[in-house]
């Protein structure tokens, strides 16, 4: 399906980022890395909650309704927001996992 092809198009690109077979300036459009410790995870750059007060508690909310594709902005937000919450990082990648995204709940897992 064309799912499954994009999903394998973007495992490849992250693949070779993660080799630096990329240049470091080049940036997958849509998505950013916020620093090198976050290397490997790439995050939207049109996210509208990124500003958002209680991001991780939003997503909590979300994540319970079985919304996973607003859960995964919200906690995107809330990491962008406190990098080092070990927590964020975790749900993240359950729910990434849950949304079939392997490659990022592996990295955001890692975190």
């Amino acid at each position: 399906s064309d799912t499954e092809f994009w999903d394998k198009m973007q495992a490849e690109w992250e693949e070779m980022a993660r080799r630096n077979w990329i240049s470091e300036n080049q940036e997958t459009p849509g998505q950013v890395t916020i620093s090198t410790i976050e290397k490997g995870y790439y995050f939207h750059t049109e996210n509208p909650f990124k500003d958002w007060p209680h991001a991780f508690e939003e997503g909590l909310k979300k994540m319970k309704e079985g919304d996973l594709p607003v859960t995964i902005l919200y906690l995107e937000a809330a990491i962008l927001q406190e990098p080092n919450d070990a927590e964020a990082w975790q749900f993240l990648g359950i729910t990434q996992a849950e949304n079939e995204n392997e490659q990022a709940a592996i990295v955001a897992l890692q975190r």
